[in-house]
């Protein structure tokens, strides 16, 4: 065999050798998942990613503050708690007793004990900000309303108000407070309020300084009063 004879089969066999390197690429690269030494892709092992530091303590920071807020929406437009100053209330209510009212999709209603914003009414500035009074509703807008104060006697639209509520009769007339047996005529988006312990209460029958209550100074209705607890009761 000559020396070209020679070259040009080592450059056949290397030929061939390059032709099975490629084929042998090419069938790894065509085979399916499952052929390919048994193993598919879609088993790849993930692993779990390291917590970042204080992760923990941001979640419960985020917990508390979302728990604050929510208490906080709740006392502000749904429940309220209020501590009663005064004799005004007696024997329904006395003073520091604690009672929950709401204003949830509230309306006055007759008989009602209401919580009223002090610092809005006419009182010549001697209410604190914030302070609040507590009253039971006895009339509402457009209702008439006369009180006899020789007789003790509370009409309503005519009609002798039965009230078994109350500490005692009225017996008691001040200055500035609405004449006796003289009808009035509760106006729009207002209420008559008045004290159980109707001798000792400065309500709407003062017309100088309290008289009809705006709907808009209600902060709720009384609905519960749970301490102290030896006194709970339902309003």
């Amino acid at each position: 065999m000559n020396d070209f004879q020679e070259n040009e089969n080592n450059k056949f066999e290397n030929e061939d050798f390059a032709n099975v390197y490629i084929d042998i690429d090419n069938f790894d690269e065509t085979l399916g998942p499952e052929e390919s030494n048994g193993v598919s892709e879609d088993t790849d092992v993930k692993t779990e990613e390291p917590k970042k530091p204080f992760s923990d303590i941001l979640d419960w920071t985020s917990c508390f503050v979302f728990a604050v807020a929510a208490v906080l929406a709740l006392n502000l437009f749904v429940f309220r708690s209020i501590t009663v100053s005064g004799d005004s209330m007696n024997n329904t209510l006395i003073d520091k007793d604690r009672v929950i009212a709401t204003n949830f999709t509230y309306t006055p209603d007759y008989g009602d004990i209401v919580i009223v914003e002090a610092d809005k009414l006419h009182l010549h500035g001697t209410a604190i900000y914030g302070e609040t009074i507590i009253k039971r509703v006895i009339a509402k807008a457009g209702d008439t309303i006369r009180v006899d104060f020789e007789n003790g006697v509370v009409y309503l639209n005519g009609e002798e108000l039965q009230e078994d509520y109350i500490k005692e009769k009225i017996n008691t007339h001040y200055p500035g407070w609405i004449e006796s047996n003289r009808d009035y005529v509760v106006p729009e988006n207002c209420v008559f309020v008045m004290g159980d312990n109707r001798n000792h209460s400065n309500d709407s029958r003062n017309i100088s300084e309290v008289g009809f209550i705006d709907t808009n100074y209600i902060m709720g209705k009384a609905f519960v009063r749970y301490a102290p607890i030896k006194n709970f009761k339902w309003l």
